[in-house]
């Protein structure tokens, strides 16, 4: 069943619809998939048909209590646990996982809008080998000796913080939860992890499966809205760390929530990310950097998309003759179709969003669209739209500004790289930023220069273990997918002083 079967689309939509229903209404808690206490639900919705498949509860105080309850009593003996035996455990689970990656893929398809081929499976192989990743690192978490002092011995050692509360967003469900939840795990804390409410069910049943490893109360996941539940979650008084990844917006109240009880926040936000091509680029290279830039595999739903894109005025025309035609080459259509390679927006709010920037930038004098602006031919249900690039539309403008989320970019000439390089950072976001230039000089330049926190050069790929990842500004705090983000993230320094002398 796990293997890439070859079925029927409808096949495939009603084996992960049945598999929606019987996770609906449930939460994990204390080692085991349940009904959560609460009789409230919500739908979940299947973007690519807008029809609904599932529900899931909309936990209360009840429910976080609860989930907290169980995490606060496998602390105790989880951080107790010797570390690389915590590893071993999450390496486990990270082989258990990989014999069900194909069916969680499709899951999270089904209520993401995600394409199947070219983001869901490949997201599942990540969450896997993040999993893997931090469990080899486990026993590395170590503290320091400092230089002999007579009759003394002076040391740090670390520990974990105890209940880690982690919410997630629904771009990218199932690498978000790897990306929280190993680190914690490896260092000795336990998890109760939010997911979206518009993604819920692939990490209800990620974690489910969990629970064949792990011992009971040691990764949690409840369900519901981030102004009820996330809010509990993050001011329970037992909670003693967050991360968080999401809007900048949400992001800055939940630090406020934390600071009410003093804990540590990782949070990785929002980005409107410059992609400069300079006048020496390889065109080709460039025109494949700004279509990965684009995040076509996700519909344009990534924070570090390169949705602000320069080009010299020299290859200009060459370079977006060449985007456009890659565009037009990517097939749009259902997300578990094994022929798609662009999948549908999320939900009719986030689709609306986008159709009102695209409005902005219709009514905006000397914007013109070059592609898209419309949904796909033939696609009338479900909430498809095709990828647009907008010219012509002034700095100034919400469309050049804010983080819109979709499959918009725009796209605008320059001659001067000081101009660009300051419009690039005429921005409250800091997260991503890309340079094409086959200059190395200009290269570091810009690397040195530019107020991001994920820059490359000549390449826009996407994170993964072992690339340390988070950005600056209003793009966030902290950094994630490294030994070192684990280490100071996730674990408290404690300095031991050990007198040595003869009494």
């Amino acid at each position: 069943m796990n293997a890439f079967a070859i079925d029927s689309l409808e096949a495939r939509i009603g084996a992960q619809t049945t598999e929606a229903r019987r996770l609906s209404g449930q939460i994990v808690c204390g080692g085991g998939l349940r009904k959560a206490l609460t009789t409230a639900q919500f739908d979940i919705e299947n973007p690519a048909t807008e029809e609904i498949i599932g529900s899931a509860p909309r936990c209360g105080i009840e429910d976080v209590n609860s989930a907290v309850d169980a995490a606060s009593l496998a602390f105790r003996s989880w951080s107790a646990t010797p570390a690389r035996e915590r590893g071993a455990l999450l390496m486990r689970a990270a082989d258990h996982l990989d014999g069900f990656r194909e069916d969680i893929a499709r899951l999270s398809s089904l209520e993401t809008g995600n394409a199947l081929p070219t983001q869901s499976r490949n997201e599942a192989g990540t969450m896997v080998d993040i999993l893997r990743y931090f469990g080899g690192l486990a026993g590395e978490i170590n503290g320091q000796t400092y230089p002999p002092d007579p009759g003394r011995l002076l040391y740090t050692r670390r520990e974990a913080l105890g209940v880690v509360g982690a919410i997630i967003p629904w771009n990218a469900p199932l690498m978000q939860l790897a990306s929280k939840i190993a680190p914690a795990l490896a260092a000795g804390n336990t998890v109760v992890l939010k997911p979206a409410e518009q993604a819920p069910l692939a990490v209800l049943r990620v974690f489910e499966l969990l629970q064949a490893v792990l011992p009971p109360g040691v990764a949690n996941a409840i369900t519901g809205l981030g102004e009820e539940a996330g809010r509990l979650l993050c001011q329970h008084p037992a909670v003693r760390k967050i991360s968080f990844t999401g809007s900048s917006a949400v992001g800055a109240m939940i630090m406020h929530y934390a600071a009410d009880k003093i804990v540590p926040v990782t949070a990785e936000l929002g980005g409107k990310n410059p992609n400069i091509v300079l006048a020496d680029a390889n065109i080709d290279r460039a025109a494949r950097g700004i279509l990965q830039g684009l995040r076509l595999q996700r519909q344009g739903q990534s924070c570090s998309a390169g949705t602000r894109i320069y080009i010299h005025d020299a290859i200009y025309d060459a370079v977006i003759e060449r985007v456009l035609a890659g565009i037009t080459s990517f097939r749009v259509g259902n997300p578990l179709d094994e022929a798609t390679q662009v999948g549908c927006i999320v939900s009719r709010k986030q689709f609306d969003r986008v159709e009102r920037y695209i409005e902005m930038a219709r009514q905006t004098p000397g914007a013109r669209i070059l592609c898209g602006g419309q949904r796909p031919e033939g696609l009338d249900k479900g909430y498809y739209y095709s990828t647009t690039l907008i010219e012509g539309v002034p700095a100034s403008s919400p469309v050049c500004r804010d983080e819109i989320f979709g499959p918009v970019a725009t796209v605008s000439r320059f001659t001067d790289f000081e101009t660009v390089l300051q419009e690039a950072n005429d921005t409250p976001y800091g997260l991503a930023a890309t340079i094409f230039t086959e200059n190395l000089p200009a290269a570091f330049d810009f690397v040195s220069r530019i107020d991001a926190g994920f820059v490359q050069v000549n390449q826009f790929a996407v994170a993964e273990a072992n690339i340390e990842y988070g950005g600056t500004k209003m793009s966030g705090m902290g950094r994630e997918l490294s030994l070192a983000s684990m280490i100071q993230h996730f674990t408290w320094s404690k300095t031991v002083i050990v007198n040595t002398s003869a009494a």
